[in-house]
């Protein structure tokens, strides 16, 4: 909703927990279709803010869980006491303001990906509106409720340098999480779209990402066996 080619006005939800409830939609939808399947949810960025509050609605439905840069936390600069009460209170008056819009250069270290960002009119070029900023906290709020409860199996990747979804957010996550299987891989110096990075490390994401998934479901074949 707000984003793409979905309906709604860019940017704008009523509540966080839409995007759950359309995820869980179409899981719904999927299991239906193929229901001897396994079920895995990868999710970057905010979507890994989506995976994470999905996965917990149904714990002891998913066979993994894969996050690419998800946000976790605030970013320290973002989330300051005097701002964070200056966004509830514009909140009220001015939803609708712009704080700011995202850097492009921030995305990543790869100028074609970059260019392609830029230039894609899928993608929302205007400011974070406040009321859009006060749903990614809320999340961030549900979020650090539910990581603890969480114990299915969980790879992470993130690189070092990202400057839009703080790292540290996933260091709490694998802290945090009850999962016995639980990975986390850092691409030193790599920005925020890892999967649209520099070739050496899209590549090296991707190569982790179908190998894990692997391993996956010859598990959940294995223990649906048994």
């Amino acid at each position: 909703v707000g984003h793409g080619q979905s309906e709604g006005d860019r940017m704008v939800v009523s509540d966080f927990h839409v995007f759950i409830r359309d995820s869980l939609q179409h899981i719904d939808l999927m299991k239906k279709e193929h229901p001897d399947l396994p079920i895995l949810i990868l999710g970057h960025s905010m979507g890994g803010a989506i995976s994470i509050l999905t996965a917990s609605e149904r714990p002891s439905e998913f066979s993994g869980m894969l996050l690419i840069s998800p946000l976790v936390v605030a970013s320290p600069e973002v989330a300051t006491p005097i701002k964070v009460f200056a966004a509830k209170v514009l909140n009220f008056v001015l939803p609708n303001l712009s704080l700011g819009s995202i850097d492009p250069n921030a995305i990543s270290r790869n100028k074609k990906e970059m260019e392609s960002y830029t230039s894609d009119p899928l993608v929302y070029h205007g400011g974070m509106k406040v009321s859009f900023v006060i749903q990614l906290m809320n999340a961030i709020a549900r979020i650090e409720r539910a990581l603890p409860k969480l114990t299915l199996p969980i790879l992470v990747l993130h690189g070092s340098s990202d400057k839009l979804c703080d790292i540290k957010g996933s260091y709490l996550l694998m802290d945090t999480v009850q999962s016995q299987d639980k990975t986390l891989k850092v691409y030193e110096e790599a920005y925020h779209a890892l999967h649209k990075e520099l070739p050496e490390v899209s590549t090296s994401v991707f190569t982790e990402i179908l190998t894990w998934i692997g391993q996956k479901i010859s598990a959940a074949g294995e223990t649906s066996h048994t």
